[in-house]
């Protein structure tokens, strides 16, 4: 062989390595990551060979499956209001919600290391998809939904004791099972449908701060709730914006607690005032108000904010912080509970590859938000729950809040309801029919 000709073999030798190696490392070393991706269409038209794994509600019942015969299997979902939560798998726009995040085991990827998946392609071979379970009551998400109606707004119902979603409802929401012939004006639409508002959606929290303000007053003891309260009744402004009293007190003279039950915005800032804005911010801290609660599906909080100059505006919820209705609905289930603050749980439980179905835990961890004391004294003026008004943007859009618990003694349920452009009324009916429908179906 001539040197050139050795020269050259040694070139094409070198280059098929360097091309099986590329291929090895993004076939063995790098699959799960490409497989993975919500935008690898690959990934979505294997699912029309395999069963895609059932996504079951706490009781049983099937929230997301796949139906028709080998080759031609079609996601369906049942019921169709639930799509915030359950996301969608679509070979144009990917995966998203449940359906994303416990993709390996609906897939039935996971619980098999790198070299079984690979021999399972080389072979052609499909394994099998596994099931996993939901937190929701799909009774209890059906009457949330029923309840918001065609108001755009969110619902949140949860176990205060351990956490649990029971009920996770966003309106307007939209039907995955006709996602790509509707993509295009979903996408467009202005109501956003593809938003979910309980999880996702920052709200100026407004009045609904007054129950955690409230227990730090006590905590810091500047409030007594009996004692009347000065100026009460007056009205604040917030830049452009006033605020006054949900209902009319009918005196000038009225406590803290009369202050609080009726929504006046007064007495919140001058506490706020006096706390200061280092206190609120650790308060806002221990209610975990800056961190996205940790639940599998994408959710979001506000970025933290020096309070230090506006601390009576924070304390009436109309300055730079915002939050979910998740949040709120953590924070009612502390006050409901002796200040504890739930950990957030919403996938329970998946299938190992044996068919055995294997708990799991919360991606986060409960604390003491409050001492039981302060939480009891708050506790004992909400038994009808707490209304609540913001005000948003410049034109003062009105938002409607409503928190509350259920049962009064030995509470085990909590809900937020937000309702944009509503009234505290309808929010309040929204939120107390959903915790008796609770209270009523408690095991």
């Amino acid at each position: 062989m001539t040197p050139q000709l050795h020269r050259l073999a040694l070139a094409f030798a070198a280059t098929f390595f360097l091309v099986a190696l590329t291929g090895g490392y993004w076939g063995f070393v790098r699959r799960e990551a490409l497989t993975a991706r919500a935008d690898n269409p690959r990934r979505i038209l294997i699912e029309r060979r395999i069963r895609r794994g059932t996504i079951y509600d706490r009781n049983g019942a099937a929230l997301a499956e796949s139906s028709g015969p080998p080759g031609e299997f079609e996601r369906h979902y049942p019921y169709p209001a639930l799509a915030p939560v359950l996301g969608y798998v679509s070979a144009f726009y990917g995966l998203a919600g449940v359906e994303a995040v416990a993709d390996s085991v609906l897939h039935g990827d996971a619980g098999h290391d790198a070299l079984d998946l690979w021999q399972a392609d080389l072979l052609g071979v499909s394994l099998p998809g596994r099931d996993v379970r939901l937190s929701i009551d799909i009774r209890l998400q059906t009457t949330a939904d029923s309840l918001l109606g065609d108001q755009a707004g969110a619902v949140v119902l949860l176990d205060a004791i351990t956490g649990e979603i029971l009920a996770l409802a966003s309106h307007p929401t939209y039907d995955a099972n006709h996602l790509e012939a509707e993509w295009p004006s979903l996408v467009d639409d202005p109501r956003a449908p593809l938003l979910n508002r309980a999880t996702f959606g920052l709200y100026q929290p407004g009045g609904a701060l007054q129950p955690v303000i409230l227990a730090a007053a006590l905590r810091a003891g500047l409030a007594e709730v009996n004692a009347p309260f000065l100026s009460a009744t007056a009205q604040v402004g917030a830049g452009d914006l006033t605020l006054r009293c949900l209902s009319d007190p009918g005196s000038q003279e009225i406590t803290l607690a009369e202050a609080f039950q009726r929504g006046c915005p007064w007495p919140f800032a001058d506490l706020g005032g006096q706390l200061g804005g280092r206190a609120l911010d650790q308060l806002f801290r221990d209610f975990r108000f800056y961190e996205a609660p940790a639940i599998v599906i994408p959710t979001t909080a506000s970025p933290h904010s020096n309070l230090t100059s506006e601390a009576p505006i924070a304390a009436i919820g109309q300055g730079a912080l915002n939050i979910t209705p998740l949040h709120l609905a953590l924070a009612v289930s502390a006050i409901a509970r002796q200040g504890a603050l739930p950990a957030p749980h919403l996938l329970t439980a998946e299938q190992s590859p044996d068919g055995s179905w294997r708990s799991l835990p919360s991606l986060s961890h409960p604390i003491a938000a409050l001492a039981q004391e302060h939480a009891d004294q708050v506790k004992a003026l909400m038994p009808n729950g707490h209304q609540a008004i913001a005000l948003a943007g410049a034109e003062g859009k009105m938002l409607a809040w409503f928190s509350g618990f259920a049962p009064f003694t030995d509470s085990r349920y909590a809900v937020a309801v937000l309702l944009e452009e509503g009234d505290v009324e309808e929010a309040a009916r929204v939120g107390r029919t959903l915790l008796e429908s609770a209270v009523s179906q408690r095991p």
